[in-house]
């Protein structure tokens, strides 16, 4: 199962001149060897303290990765699922060449399964330099992009372990300072998407439990599924003929179109990262870093779970107050749900609050499809109290600074039942885009009682549950949980997100209705009976906020629909919903 495990951790002293996380590698790493190396490693990582600074804006993650490539010492490890070779693939591929001409170690390991464009990018990356190594994730009959016909067979004899994916998303530097969350490398992660942007959420962090995070990229490194860039047929061609990546060597050729101009000088001004990063960290006791296993579980079907699903898990069953959740995701399997269930039962006044897209947001029609046929079990019986995020938000000016430099859009605050509204969008059988510039969620965060909050790469799906592998960072601190757990609050907010109830009246044949509709879900079609339990709410002015279980809710809101702000009429919606259901379903969503 695993080559040779190489030893990927960085023994010796490093210090860091030139950037103000230095001082808090200095400090925590003093905290930790006061505490004595009689403890386990894994025991000084989780009571030492530690620095943690949350990102939940695309430009600053950006500008964190770039400091901190520029920074590194001794080496860089780094996993993602997507890749892309746009702006900001080329532009953090440049710089880690440039660490590597330094004499920085760079190893990288990337799923690319749903990654866009040519392997030119990769050809580029796996041959610049000697001290960069790059390897892919259980590639596809050995190409980056297998034709139809090559993945047929791939489908037929190898479907579960085509459909095991690596969503990891770690970025680790020198063993002490590292990233983890949901973004990948592309432009919609980092505010520089030309229509969509994603509203997304990773954690830096400085301490000893950066070590765990280099011991579980030293596991997928060494894997069996882990292949060397330069062994896949078409980057292999590329590369022994050096035809299409050429322009990649040097900076002006990457065609970055201005971009980053203001990043470049940004991240190596001492001062500004000093203000904007370092003295807003949080200083913590207890963290944890949560990683599913290489080839996540031996199961022989489609279930089976993991290490990352039994870690939240385990995290959830601890609320007694509350759980604020944010998932692009909404999607319970059987054991999804019944896991929820056994909570639900054992704490009957828990708040569970959930933050996730509507469709007029979405990157995933497939996922809403499901979602929203699970709508009236998620309302009635598990008491979900859910909060669809607007395309175009009030507040989308705070959630993405570069909003207003890119492109100036009236928020819209449509109510049009479903049946038209202010945004155009379109599916391709995967995806929904709008022709106006949208945010999209993305991030992955968990908060518990105000107490601990989990960041990671953990979608509230089957796919997180039980094929992609997955990573999370646990931290036990009451200010980051709050502070996480506002951000999550305002993308809930009334202006930013529209919120799900039960329909105040039924129809008259509301019995025949419900009975249909739950005949409907025991099938694998989606429920698209007209008369439906659920739809979105939009708050009265002047009125307050409550629950959709509250006496004053239908005095408080008005509908605005299933779907607004998407611009098709109602059948037409609900047929490609049923295509999306229908389609192949990455197996399982």
């Amino acid at each position: 199962m695993y080559v040779e495990m190489e030893d990927l951790h960085v023994p010796e002293h490093v210090s860091y001149s030139g950037s103000p996380f230095g001082n808090l590698v200095e400090k925590t790493f003093s905290d930790e060897r006061n505490i004595g190396f009689q403890e386990p490693r894994e025991n000084r990582a989780r009571h030492t303290p530690h620095y943690v600074y949350v990102l939940d804006i695309g430009d600053d993650a950006l500008l964190a990765r770039i400091h901190l490539i520029r920074s590194a010492q001794k080496a860089i490890y780094l996993q993602t699922f997507i890749w892309t070779d746009d702006e900001s693939g080329r532009y953090v591929a440049y710089e880690l060449v440039q660490a590597a001409k330094r004499g920085v170690k760079v190893k990288i390991i990337i799923d690319l399964w749903k990654s866009a464009g040519p392997p030119a990018l990769m050809a580029y990356l796996a041959s610049a330099h000697l001290n960069i190594e790059v390897k892919l994730y259980n590639p596809s009959a050995l190409l980056i992009k297998p034709s139809v016909l090559r993945m047929i067979p791939e489908l037929a004899l190898r479907f579960k372990q085509v459909n095991q994916r690596m969503h990891n998303k770690v970025f680790i530097v020198d063993d002490r300072m590292g990233i983890i969350g949901g973004r990948n490398y592309e432009n919609d992660y980092y505010d520089r998407g030309e229509k969509r942007n994603f509203k997304d959420r990773d954690v830096l962090v400085v301490g000893p439990v950066v070590r765990d995070m280099t011991d579980s990229f030293s596991q997928y490194w060494a894997f069996k599924l882990s292949v060397p860039g330069r062994d896949l047929i078409d980057v292999g061609r590329l590369i022994e003929t050096r035809n299409g990546f050429e322009q990649f060597d040097s900076k002006e050729g990457l065609q970055l179109h201005g971009l980053f101009d203001d990043m470049d000088h940004l991240a190596d001004d001492r001062e500004y990262i000093q203000k904007k990063f370092v003295d807003k960290a949080f200083r913590v006791g207890r963290v944890k870093f949560v990683a599913d296993r290489p080839g996540k579980n031996d199961s022989a079907g489609l279930t089976g779970g993991g290490i990352a699903t039994d870690e939240l898990f385990r995290m959830l069953s601890h609320a007694q107050k509350d759980i604020v959740m944010q998932t692009p995701y909404l999607v319970l399997d059987r054991t999804l749900l019944r896991g929820i269930k056994k909570l639900r039962g054992r704490r009957q006044g828990l708040d569970i609050l959930i933050s996730s897209n509507s469709l007029a947001s979405t990157d995933h029609v497939h996922a809403y499809a499901f979602a929203y046929k699970q709508k009236k079990l998620f309302v009635k019986y598990l008491r979900f109290r859910i909060f669809e995020f607007k395309p175009v938000p009030r507040d989308i000016v705070a959630m993405m600074p570069r909003y207003g430099l890119i492109k100036t859009v009236e928020p819209a605050d449509t109510k049009n039942n479903g049946q038209g509204g202010s945004l155009s969008v379109f599916s391709d059988g995967n995806r929904m885009e709008s022709q106006e510039r949208h945010l999209c969620l993305h991030a992955k965060s968990f908060v518990v009682d105000d107490k601990m909050v989990w960041i990671g790469s953990f979608n509230l799906d089957p796919r997180s549950a039980h094929l992609n592998t997955e990573v999370g960072l646990i931290i036990d601190d009451e200010a980051v949980a709050r502070a996480v757990k506002e951000n999550i609050l305002r993308d809930m907010a009334p202006q930013n997100s529209w919120t799900i109830g039960k329909y105040k009246n039924v129809p008259v044949i509301s019995l025949f209705s419900g009975l249909l509709a739950n005949a409907l879900r025991l099938v694998p079609i989606i429920d698209i009976w007209p008369f439906r339990y659920t739809t979105c709410f939009e708050l009265k002015e002047g009125k307050d906020v409550v629950p959709y279980y509250h006496k004053n809710f239908y005095d408080n809101y008005e509908t605005v629909g299933s779907f607004p702000d998407v611009r098709f009429n109602l059948r037409d919606i609900e047929t490609m919903l049923l295509k999306a259901f229908l389609g192949i379903a990455e197996p399982i969503i």
